[in-house]
């Protein structure tokens, strides 16, 4: 799962769209996997399911990768693979369209 993220952080990188993931890995791990070059979006470390930010966003799996429009709203909650990547296009080309005009 991770290479296929990175690789799409890369692909559309400087055009409008957003990944945001959050999972189980301690902060000091997470902090690892962005050292690393592992985890090249923005993520958040919830204790379990029953954390904060695990409760307040509806999270049952690790890790849940949300995407983000270019408004700041969350539109996508869990896609992998194409679907993640067939969402982030159009996601990317309807910000692109609404900046044109």
């Amino acid at each position: 799962m991770l290479p296929h993220e990175r690789s799409l952080v890369k692909d559309f990188q400087g055009r409008p769209f957003s990944i945001i993931g959050v999972n189980s890995d301690s902060k000091k791990r997470l902090q690892e996997l962005v050292a690393d070059g592992t985890v090249t979006w923005r993520n958040f470390a919830d204790i379990n399911t029953n954390g904060k930010i695990s409760l307040s966003w509806g999270i049952n799996a690790w890790p849940t990768i949300y995407l983000i429009d270019h408004k700041g709203v969350i539109r996508h909650k869990g896609l992998r693979g194409e679907r993640m990547e067939a969402a982030i296009t159009a996601l990317v080309a309807e910000a692109e369209k609404e900046r044109t005009h």
